[in-house]
């Protein structure tokens, strides 16, 4: 695993790449992201920030006024640039397999966000609690896939149908179906922890097994009046 193939580790390396931020306000941020990951936004009091940051009480307040102003400046650039440039960072092999079948790229999607999933947990619990509760944020984080990967799925789709391996389906209806089934899943592995009783390995054959067998053109169509 590259070392910035984590949440906090694109967090840490991007900060103050605009020369918007001073050097005690990255300190502050980075150990804000890490404490709110590790223990939940609500257990993590400003005295805990600042003494992990090295930085005094009265220092932390004059930059940022509160802990929801600290929130608010670590969620912009996760919400506007890291975790959009994360999402749409796909295996490429997933989507420039020409010879690849149905089953092949649905696994090989799924383990891919599984695993990012698995590596970022603790992130994207404090990223999912402050998406259901701020629409500004929400709105661009259901924005986040690029034009580019939108493309290039297409592309796969439409080869997949032409090679009899998807069924024919608008392409958009298709990809609700992925992003909602991937979408369920990570909510419930990252806020409903408890429920997790299954290794990464069992979790991508059963949501595999269901999108392959919902989307192949061999299923057995169900008849609705």
């Amino acid at each position: 695993m590259s070392e910035l193939e984590t949440i906090q580790a694109y967090y840490a390396a991007s900060l103050g790449k605009d020369g918007q931020i001073t050097k005690t306000q990255r300190k502050i941020l980075s150990a804000a992201l890490a404490l709110f990951a590790e223990k939940s936004y609500e257990e993590v009091g400003t005295r805990e920030i600042a003494d992990r940051a090295g930085v005094a009480e009265g220092t932390l307040f004059h930059n940022f006024t509160n802990k929801n102003g600290i929130l608010k400046a670590i969620m912009q650039p996760i919400v506007q640039h890291i975790l959009p440039m994360m999402l749409n960072t796909l295996d490429q092999a997933t989507l420039d397999e020409d010879s690849q079948t149905l089953d092949v790229f649905i696994v090989s999607l799924v383990a891919d966000r599984v695993a990012f999933v698995e590596r970022n947990r603790a992130s994207l619990e404090v990223i999912l609690s402050q998406f259901f509760n701020n629409a500004e944020d929400r709105a661009a984080v259901l924005g986040m896939v690029s034009p580019e990967v939108l493309t290039q799925a297409n592309q796969v789709m439409d080869r997949l149908k032409a090679d009899g391996e998807l069924v024919d389906w608008p392409n958009h209806m298709i990809l609700q179906l992925l992003f909602s089934t991937l979408g369920g899943y990570l909510v419930e592995k990252v806020l409903y922890a408890d429920l997790d009783v299954y290794d990464n390995q069992q979790t991508v054959r059963y949501l595999s097994d269901f999108l392959v067998n919902g989307l192949s053109p061999r299923r057995m169509p169900l008849q609705v009046d």
